[in-house]
């Protein structure tokens, strides 16, 4: 099940919505001033997101659900270790131990469920099967929680969730299983118990929701028929016009369909309260791959730098030092993904690349014009997204002798696309890039015009329903 499954818009999000504000209505108010808003409500969510969950993995809903199980269980025994040996003449080893043992049990479930049992992604609706909804569904974003909530509590940054019900919950939150944003344990822990859902959170929420259904279903959906088109056709048959279309599409429909899932998910949480980070903050807009990849999956990096301590810069830092800290990252961003070879190999220019800027390539690249610079980083970005996508490192070399002309086919200029599809390439490539610096403003003027609709709409609503019931009240009456 995904987001834009009519299912899921048409009966398990507004089902799901309206209990969760059913049931915040119908708390009690000593609950409210004793701190325990979100106890019903909290149930509601950790429900409806184990019936998501259940609905997208099947089989594997019950493993899914069982790690989550060990790991509440596993953190309770590492914060009571943690409490004794605080009280102890000598420090114990025992929390560091069941840590080692739960990170390695997370990354074996993580290993074995990935690359043995499930091998097969999942083609979504936007043609291409997006690495991260490999079956089963959201096992990355599941693992990095797990092991941030492990660590977090190893350390000390924060207690233990002495409830199942909200541990499952940060766990398996339905909004960040798809493609994330990741979320550290120390920072959703206060938002489990307060938090804002309010008309304007809510409000919030919908106008990030729409702008994701957007990007997913017609800008990704759009450009997956000329991607696939051009990554279909053979090595006869590709000329010069077909293969950088090709590439252009595809690269476009990388950032809409994974951005697009995330916008989703931050627009989700802000509608039950809860603060997502960002993901996505206009990657293909950066003047240096570096700076590309600190706009690209941004809490994947981020939780690399908490919880592995590997930095794409590590400044005064040595030459092999920052070297691993590169390789390191760019292989989990692999594994994360669905390690293949051309994964590999994607994963490994970019760190090459990164590597280069990192010796003295960003010095070069600030005396350049601002120009060349994007034209570096698209020329490369769009290069090695083709070596993604390719089946085989073959059909990548094909299609990449094609896109500087020298392909087997005679270029043909005249390509057939509807006019969706060439809107949607128009589109695609002016809005990766903020152009207008006052686009920021001009949202904040749609949210509190959407928060304006939704009070009216609500007030109309409740007005009608008060008259309705009114109305039968005096009939009944006269009767």
């Amino acid at each position: 099940m995904l987001f834009t499954d009519p299912f899921f818009l048409l009966r398990f999000l507004p089902t799901l919505l309206a209990l969760y504000f059913l049931t915040l209505a119908l708390t009690p108010r000593r609950w409210k001033r004793e701190g325990r808003r979100f106890v019903l409500a909290n149930v509601v969510l950790t429900t409806g997101s184990l019936v998501f969950l259940c609905w997208g993995t099947g089989a594997v809903f019950r493993w899914l659900l069982g790690a989550a199980g060990l790991n509440y269980v596993v953190v309770l025994a590492i914060e009571w270790m943690r409490r004794r040996s605080a009280d102890a003449s000598r420090p114990n080893l025992v929390p560091e131990a069941l840590l080692t043992l739960g990170v390695t049990g997370n990354l074996l479930f993580f290993v074995a469920f990935k690359y043995v049992l499930s091998p097969h992604p999942i083609v979504t609706d936007v043609g291409f099967a997006v690495p991260q909804l490999l079956v089963p569904l959201g096992l990355s974003v599941f693992v990095c929680q797990a092991i941030s909530y492990l660590v977090d509590v190893t350390r000390g940054r924060v207690r233990a969730q002495p409830s199942p019900i909200e541990a499952l919950l940060y766990l398996l939150f339905f909004p960040v299983l798809l493609v994330g944003p990741l979320a550290r344990y120390r920072d959703v822990r206060p938002q489990l118990t307060d938090r804002r859902a309010t008309m304007a959170a809510f409000a919030f929420g919908v106008r990030r929701w729409l702008i994701g259904v957007w990007k997913v279903a017609f800008l990704a959906r759009m450009l997956a028929g000329p991607s696939e088109t051009a990554f279909a056709m053979s090595s006869g048959a590709l000329g010069l016009t077909w293969a950088w279309l090709g590439a252009i599409c595809f690269t476009l429909q990388m950032y809409f369909s994974l951005s697009g899932y995330s916008d989703m998910a931050i627009g989700f949480g802000r509608m039950f309260g809860f603060r997502l980070s960002e993901n996505f903050r206009w990657p293909y807009g950066a003047d240096s791959m570096t700076e590309f990849w600190r706009r690209w999956f941004i809490t994947l990096f981020d939780w690399f730098r908490s919880y592995l301590g590997l930095l794409l810069d590590q400044s005064g830092s040595g030459v092999w030092a920052a070297t691993g800290s590169i390789v390191a990252s760019f292989l989990g961003v692999g594994l994360w993904l669905g390690l293949s070879w051309t994964v590999a190999v994607w994963a490994m220019c970019n760190a090459g690349l990164v590597w280069f800027e990192r010796l003295g390539g960003l010095r070069w690249l600030a005396r350049s014009p601002v120009v060349l610079r994007h034209a570096y980083v698209a020329v490369c970005v769009v290069c090695l997204w083709v070596v993604f996508r390719a089946d085989t490192l073959s059909d990548a070399g094909v299609m990449l002798r094609a896109m500087f002309g020298f392909g087997g086919a005679r270029d043909v200029a005249a390509i057939e696309l509807s006019g969706f599809e060439w809107g949607a390439v128009i589109l695609g490539v002016v809005s990766v890039a903020p152009i207008w610096s006052g686009f920021s403003r001009w949202l904040v003027t749609v949210d509190a015009l959407t928060t304006s609709i939704l009070f009216l709409v609500s007030t109309s609503f409740v007005f009608i329903w008060r008259s309705l019931v009114n109305t039968l009240r005096f009939v009944t009456r006269r009767r």
